[in-house]
């Protein structure tokens, strides 16, 4: 069967050409255990930004001199924006939830006890569907009659604007320095595997020579490429593991700092996923740079 030529050809150059195909496979090694690196801490880095973005809520107070059909008319409106998608949920907090919720978070409720009156306003707590909808929420009620002429609509703008520059940051950033990674790990496989092309050079012209079409010739040493490009990933695997299960999880189970607080809102790749991710990188490198380099073999 020609498929299983081409793969005892393959097999019989990557012996004929140790050194050669050693050093391919370093190379995959090299570059799917950087890749392998970068893409669980992107991915943790991205979702830990998201989850505080998400945690962007729009506070609207409600005077104490708005009446109850005023307050009905927003919340009416309220829930228009929850209806289109505009808003996440709505949630309505009354002065006396408001004071418990203020006793709760205070080192010492007791003070609250020397108030005459529960000075706290009642509020709608609106959560956006998306943070960029927080301005629509805040430019559709800025003008409504039942809002508090003191606190009137809490929104933390600058920082909402803060994680949503920062989370584009992370996303662009992110796919650019996964798309160089990419890009130098088939070049670099490209050019140790062009050492094994050159090296029998004569033996792809005298196939050219005899009508063996390009497609014919290529095949091995792709198959040859795929193979390093699989052995090198599965040993970067193999290494990202011994460092997750040695190095990470350690740290991180006796780590007692803001970054591992983030909750189970931040997240990572899980890493049998990984695993067929840089499994399957690893051959399309070593098949796309062995491609790449017999192109210019095989021109006429």
């Amino acid at each position: 069967m020609r498929i299983g030529m081409f793969f005892r050809e393959a097999l019989r150059s990557i012996r004929a050409n140790a050194a050669i195909s050693v050093a391919a496979t370093v190379t995959a090694l090299i570059a799917v255990l950087i890749l392998g690196a970068f893409i669980p801490s992107f991915m943790y880095v991205r979702s830990a930004v998201d989850a505080q973005t998400e945690k962007v809520d729009v506070d609207i107070f409600i005077a104490d001199t708005a009446t109850v059909a005023q307050v009905d008319a927003l919340r009416e409106k309220l829930n228009g924006l929850r209806t289109d998608g505009t808003a996440a949920a709505v949630t309505y907090v009354s002065k006396d939830d408001a004071l418990r919720i203020m006793r709760e978070r205070l080192r010492d409720p007791s003070v609250l006890d020397e108030l005459p009156s529960n000075p706290l306003p009642a509020k709608f707590n609106v959560r956006p569907t998306n943070p960029e909808d927080a301005d629509v929420i805040v430019a559709a009620v800025k003008n409504d009659p039942a809002l508090d002429p003191i606190e009137g609509i809490v929104y933390p703008e600058t920082t909402a604007d803060r994680l949503l520059t920062a989370a584009k940051f992370v996303q662009w950033a992110g796919l650019a320095l996964i798309g160089i990674l990419l890009l130098a790990a088939v070049l670099l496989i490209g050019n140790t595997i062009r050492l094994s092309i050159f090296a029998r050079r004569r033996e792809v012209e005298v196939m050219r020579l005899v009508g063996a079409t390009n497609w014919f010739i290529r095949w091995p040493f792709m198959i040859e490429g795929v193979i390093c490009g699989l052995v090198g990933a599965t040993a970067a695997v193999a290494l990202l593991w011994g460092i997750k299960v040695g190095v990470v999880d350690a740290w991180a189970a006796g780590a007692d700092t803001a970054l591992t607080k983030t909750g189970s809102a931040a997240g990572t790749i899980a890493f049998p996923l990984l695993t067929l991710i840089l499994v399957g990188a690893g051959a399309i490198l070593g098949a796309v740079g062995s491609g790449i380099t017999l192109r210019r073999f095989l021109r006429v």
